[in-house]
């Protein structure tokens, strides 16, 4: 009999039964498995298998074990919970000291799944080990599953000077070494061996890459675990060798320590906005990289590809912030939202050209409110915000600052010294984000002079960076990114070949949560969440989605293949974690119902890219401000009457008082 290629063994679930006999044991197992997955039959045939019931909030991290035994989740509730993956039985579940949003959580390698490391919204990351079994005795009669203190031992770090902390990762070949990345914008590498803790602020003992902006998204590849790749909210993806960083606690941070090896933009031109990667992460044989963005599509990067060089990009002036260019459009008036308020999610989410000020809201948690209400109240704010008398006291405020810079820098805390403990603490934490902001451009700025950097030149003659107008925006001229900036190297900006980019996937939704997963289905697939409730499956090759689920009713945040056979964990906005798997009679996918669905996403997407969140207290306040600015301006209004009143009436009682 002829004997079947692995390759043609892998894409097909008959040969790969068909053969079976004639292949090795450990070979044929990992060609049937593979077969399974890149099985198009079997994707179109998934189906939910189970619920799993175990948080009290929304789960916003779900994991496997290396095995595919157990599972790990994280919650709002602030608790982590493993269950069997067999039977749905939870083993353990443990409080945390998470305050906020558990984000991430994953099991530590060769620790026999005792080990877990999370990370949470107010910058907290945590080693959990457990001392008891999962399998013991005791954790298998006991009713609860809760552990207590002294069933674990947790190892607290908070040396992320600010923000959130988005992911955590082990480092499969150091057992007792994670990393983490944050707002705070580096990357921090904790060996338990050398550390147990850190609850120093301005930190600066873990750090493995200052980056220039908030790191969002990571991954380690998965056999040069060497290489990292890590996502930035300016759109731009860098890659790192471990072995070139010097660790702060070894050496202090140098430039050296901080350049990527290379770099790629989001593909654009030049970036209006950024587009924050909420998932990075590579293939199986560290080739491609496929990055989600928020508020974008799904991208499969090509890591052959020689990529840029990061000081150019950062120094062409064409993937920074905050920039506004002569030809750009004007912006539109941003919308507000309440946070809570998931109206613009789940799977009967419309767009609000599509629907009524009564029309259907099931995708939300709390009562229906109408969108013109929302509508009416963001036009009034900004109205306000953007009134002529307001940009004349900022135009003038503007000027005197400039006319005495020295004193508001040097010294930022004395208006603040007598306010009290909780305006000092603030303003302590304001002065440690302002050195750390000072710090990573004092990195960047070395980086970009002393590094192998092209040095680019305009070819109008003009530098990159712009200088500020009388009206103290920054504009750049229109001929100069027509004709592009040259460097050295033979690259020039703005990007407009971005032959890096294999393949992109669009149709779903990614702007309502922080992290949105996606993730490579065997050889031939792509998965990801989306904001209408549903996980999209794209063809790897084409680009073409092939099969959506609907496994949430607002929002899917993340998506998580079995590490080998045909199963996957999803979790969301509701409070569980769902299981699939290709247990449906028949392939199943309704191209008409995909097409609309996509159309819609499409739709609401441009429209939530100028939509603001905001909590309820917020929303309050702002309408007593408005309500108070109304009032002042009533009475400004009437005393300027009557003054002008005051001076005619006297004029017309004169000439009765001299006859």
């Amino acid at each position: 009999m002829y004997k079947k290629t692995a390759a043609e063994l892998r894409h097909s679930v008959h040969q790969s039964l068909e053969n079976y006999p004639y292949n090795g044991a450990g070979s044929a197992q990992a060609n049937l498995q593979a077969s399974c997955k890149n099985s198009l039959s079997f994707v179109q045939r998934l189906d939910l298998l189970q619920t799993l019931n175990v948080h009290n909030g929304c789960v916003n991290t779900v994991n496997w074990n290396a095995s595919g035994t157990h599972i790990v989740s994280g919650s709002d509730d602030n608790h982590l919970v493993i269950t069997e993956a067999k039977s749905g039985r939870v083993a353990l579940k443990s409080k945390t000291q998470h305050k906020r949003h558990i984000f991430s959580a994953r099991f530590m390698p060769h620790s026999n799944d005792q080990s877990v490391v999370s990370c949470s919204g107010e910058g907290l990351v945590i080693h959990t080990e457990f001392l008891i079994p999962y399998s013991s005795e005791n954790c298998a009669k006991t009713e609860d599953p809760l552990v207590g203190e002294n069933s674990r031992i947790a190892n607290v770090f908070d040396c992320h000077t600010f923000g959130s902390t988005f992911d955590v990762l082990p480092l499969p070949d150091a057992p007792r070494s994670f990393l983490s990345c944050g707002e705070d914008a580096t990357v921090r590498c904790f060996d338990l061996r050398q550390s147990s803790s850190c609850s120093k602020r301005m930190c600066q003992k873990h750090i493995l890459i200052m980056a220039p902006c908030a790191v969002t998204a990571m991954d380690v590849a998965p056999f040069n675990h060497n290489n990292l790749a890590i996502g930035c909210s300016d759109s731009i993806i860098r890659i790192y060798d471990r072995r070139m960083l010097a660790n702060a606690e070894s050496a202090s941070v140098s430039v050296g320590s901080t350049i990527p090896l290379k770099a790629y933009p989001i593909p654009m031109e030049y970036t209006r906005r950024h587009y924050r990667p909420t998932c990075v992460k590579f293939n199986m044989n560290e080739s491609e990289l496929l990055v989600s963005y928020s508020m974008e599509q799904i991208y499969l990067f090509d890591l052959k590809h020689p990529g840029y060089n990061d000081a150019g990009l950062l120094k062409s002036g064409c993937y920074t912030p905050k920039m506004r260019r002569e030809d750009d459009p004007d912006p539109q008036m941003p919308r507000l939202r309440f946070r809570g308020d998931w109206s613009d999610t789940g799977p009967n989410s419309q767009a609000i050209a599509e629907q009524g000020f009564n029309g259907p809201n099931v995708g939300q948690a709390r009562p229906p409110l109408e969108p013109g209400v929302l509508s009416r109240l963001s036009d009034e704010i900004f109205r306000m915000l953007n009134s002529p008398s307001r940009q004349m006291r900022q135009t003038s405020q503007a000027a005197e600052s400039n006319a005495e810079p020295t004193s508001s820098q040097t010294d930022p805390l004395p208006a603040q010294r007598t306010e009290g403990n909780t305006e000092a603490a603030t303003s302590n934490r304001d002065l440690n984000n302002t050195l750390l902001a000072r710090a990573q451009d004092t990195i960047y700025e070395n980086m970009i002079h002393e590094s192998d950097a092209p040095n680019i030149s305009a070819n109008s003659g003009s530098g990159t960076e712009g200088s500020p107008e009388s009206t103290g925006g920054t504009k750049e001229p229109k001929n100069e990114y027509k004709e592009g900036i040259s460097a050295e190297d033979g690259q020039t900006f703005p990007i407009r070949n971005f032959d890096y980019v294999k393949m992109a996937f669009s149709g779903h939704r990614n702007s309502r949560t922080m992290v949105k997963g996606a993730c490579f289905w065997g050889d031939d697939f792509i998965m990801s969440g989306s904001d209408c409730g549903h996980i999209f499956v794209w063809n790897r090759r084409t680009g073409k989605v092939v099969k959506t689920l609907l496994a949430d009713n607002r929002v899917v945040n993340r998506v998580q293949p079995h590490p080998t056979l045909p199963y996957l964990l999803s979790s969301g906005i509701d409070y569980n974690v769902k299981v699939w798997a290709p247990i449906a009679p028949v392939p199943h996918f309704d191209d008409t119902e995909t097409a609309g669905l996509i159309k819609s996403n499409e739709i609401m997407l441009v429209e939530t890219r100028d939509t603001i969140t905001v909590p309820a207290q917020i929303m309050i306040r702002i309408l007593a401000s408005l309500h108070q600015y109304r009032r002042l301006m009533h009475e400004s209004g009437g005393e300027a009457r009557s003054r002008q009143e005051a001076p005619s009436n006297n004029d017309a009682e004169a000439p009765n008082g001299d006859n």
